[in-house]
């Protein structure tokens, strides 16, 4: 024992020294480099690149396991060294906060807001402050606690189109165009890359996000609730679980479960030796449910119920549980999911109707309270369906373009071996119910339906350019189309529309986001310049580099945690929780006319520089949701809406896009 204790301290202290020199060679680096390459390379030119053609490929396979073991920065590796997050001066918040309010307020309304904030910051406000700034010492992230019991786990909305988001990747325009009857051959190899991010996370070898001009290493929690995380519904508030763990920390659940017919089935995916079975293997599984489920009644569709009420659905849920001890087996198996397979009789053709379809299409086969749902419709198209309360949409891109890069380079056929062994087959979670359970299926669907048939969603591909013309006049392609959002809204609404955008806070611990207001008065200057015909077009060019450089400043402002809303937000909780009377800034008027509460007219996010489109529903009745993604010669957006809004429409606001990204590059082009 002596021995192998002395061999093993070698190894360690041998690895050590290999780091070492291998940081101080710049090796580091490069097998970082490498790292990203095999995650979402897909060109065959992208893929040669990684190879080291002098050396026989079975080494060069070892070699870069044991490069990356060795000189691979963890994906953890800095939780513990991460800033905690700060609290901003006082005077800094409610400063930028009358600044955010001008442009939907009159004159005379300002000075009245003015006092109201001045009154608050001479009084209150530094009595919360100061409370603030003693629960930072002790906490890490101050924000993290409340920002997810008060926003997310204390709402008692159904979580369809209130709390889930959706994800799409574009396999249909590269691989597998829509063809009823593939289904059957693409998920195993889908499900199968899924898998594969699942053994990284499991391993720890997704590298750090870092960012991109400083270097400065992100927080990677979220990452580790991207698998087996489930939303649990209580009574009075819900509550998040996860049981994911890493090798270094043990086991970790290895089985999904599959919706079908309404029926419920856990498939055992991962081998002993911590192996996703391959895309043949789990096809076998797959087409053993599909063959249980064709030709047979169809389930009790248990699943109906997370589409309720928060507080009904836990009601039921506990009596579910209380009625047989095999239904809370079943329910914890569910929870621990890697995740949730669904397949659906739908046959969307498109993003926009992939997005429509996933989350108010079928509440049948959706299980909404876990992280992510992968449903799996007839037209051959894949969709996924996210809880939103236990990671943001950049964790669920991420995977998204992880899995879209890997059949890009795998194709559409499974190329590999298949192991000569039997596979587990698939176990039937049978639920015991009663007449009111089955009662409350059903009122769960008229739940659904209600809200679900007043929503619409539509995701086009503006094609005329994209972030390779944006960036050719040294432009920051995010602001320039949050600013075309701007100028489509006004031109449709004739008023600026209080707007949401997400900026990142993961260079701190735990760190989530921060609220970009991206309605400035630069950019409204803009707005009434485009619309008048006597502005002349080089005024209207400095107008809207103002607006981007007021927007760039807002961005790097809040990834610094200088903006305000989560400062505000947080004195909020503070009051609320001493039962003091509501302050004076949170009931005057132009706090909701300018977002405050969560009453932003668009609530938009960049999804990234991927071609994985993402989709939300809007924060209010007379708005809309917009997620887009940035690619070299296009842009891919999703519009939502409330179809009994009278002063909405998708496809309206989606034409005003477009006409807004003309009229910007003709007028880059004519200066």
């Amino acid at each position: 024992m002596a021995v192998w204790s002395i061999a093993y301290t070698i190894l360690q202290w041998v690895k050590a020294v290999l780091f070492c020199v291998g940081s101080w060679l710049g090796i580091a680096g490069v097998v970082r480099h490498m790292q990203y390459g095999l995650l979402f390379a897909t060109s065959k030119e992208e893929i040669e690149r990684l190879q080291l053609k002098w050396i026989p490929r079975g080494l060069q396979e070892w070699l870069k396991k044991k490069a990356i073991q060795v000189f691979g920065e963890r994906t953890w590796k800095y939780q513990d060294s991460l800033p905690p997050l700060p609290v901003p001066p006082l005077k800094n918040t409610l400063d930028k906060y009358l600044e955010s309010v001008k442009p939907f307020v009159t004159a005379e309304e300002y000075k009245q807001t003015e006092a109201v904030v001045r009154e608050f910051e001479e009084g209150v406000g530094q009595s919360l402050h100061q409370q603030l700034l003693e629960r930072a010492k002790v906490h890490r992230n101050w924000l993290e606690d409340w920002w997810l019991d008060v926003v997310y786990l204390r709402s008692r909305l159904p979580l369809p189109l209130n709390s889930n988001i959706s994800g799409s990747i574009p396999t249909f325009e590269h691989i597998w165009p829509p063809q009823e009857g593939s289904i059957m051959d693409r998920v195993p190899a889908h499900l199968w890359q899924g898998l594969q991010m699942w053994k990284l996370l499991r391993k720890e070898q997704i590298p750090v996000d870092k960012a991109v001009r400083t270097g400065q290493p992100f927080c990677m929690n979220q990452f580790r609730k991207m698998v087996s995380t489930h939303r649990i519904p209580g009574v009075a508030m819900d509550k998040l679980v996860s049981h994911f763990r890493t090798e270094a920390e043990g086991a970790a659940p290895t089985h999904i479960t599959v919706l079908c017919k309404g029926r419920v089935f856990k498939l055992e995916v991962i081998d002993r030796e911590g192996e996703p079975l391959t895309p043949p293997e789990l096809k076998r599984q797959l087409d053993s449910v599909k063959e249980q489920c064709e030709n047979a009644p169809e389930g009790p569709h248990i699943s109906t119920l997370t589409a309720e009420d928060r507080t009904k659905w836990a009601k039921v849920r506990d009596k579910l549980m209380a009625m047989d001890a095999v239904n809370a087996d079943h329910l914890s198996i569910i929870e621990q999911s890697i995740v949730i397979l669904a397949f659906d009789d739908a046959t969307p053709k498109n993003h926009g109707e992939n997005f429509y379809e996933t989350l108010a299409g079928n509440a049948q086969n959706r299980w909404f309270d876990h992280i992510s749902t992968i449903v799996a419709f007839k037209s051959g198209l894949l969709c996924a369906n996210y809880e939103h309360s236990p990671a943001d949409a950049m964790v669920h891109v991420y995977a998204g373009y992880f899995i879209n890069s890997q059949l890009q380079r795998m194709g559409p056929f499974w190329k590999g071996s298949v192991p000569d062994r039997l596979v587990p087959q698939p176990e039937e979670l049978v639920f015991t119910i009663d007449d009111e359970i089955r009662d409350a299926v059903v009122q769960a669907k008229k739940t659904f339906l209600k809200q679900a048939s007043d929503f619409e969603v539509i995701c086009p591909s503006f094609t005329d350019y994209g972030k390779k013309f944006i960036r050719s006049f040294k432009l920051h392609p995010d602001s320039y189309m949050q600013t075309a959002l701007q100028l489509a809204y006004f031109r449709l609404h004739g008023k600026p529309a209080s707007t949401y955008e997400t900026a990142t806070l993961r260079q701190y611990y735990h760190g989530r986001t921060e609220t970009v207001r991206s309605c400035t008065m630069e950019v409204v200057n803009w707005c009434k310049a485009m619309v008048d015909n006597s502005v002349p077009t080089e005024e209207k060019k400095e107008l809207m580099m103002a607006a981007f450089k007021k927007h760039i400043q807002l961005m790097e402002e809040a990834k610094c945690m200088l903006g305000f809303d989560r400062h505000l937000f947080g004195l909020q909780v503070l009051a609320m929780g001493a039962g003091i009377p509501l302050p004076s800034i949170f009931a005057d008027p132009a706090y909701t006319k300018s977002g405050g509460g969560g009453n932003f007219v668009l609530s938009t996010s960049l999804g990234g520089y991927t071609p994985c489109p993402g989709a939300a529903a809007p924060m209010v009745h007379h708005g809309h949701g917009i997620f887009y993604s940035i690619e070299l010669d296009r842009i891919t957006y999703s519009v939502s809406a409330w179809k009994s809004c009278k002063e909405t429409s998708a496809e309206e606001m989606s034409a005003s896009i477009q006409q807004s990204l003309r009229d910007m590059r003709q007028l880059l082009m004519m200066s």
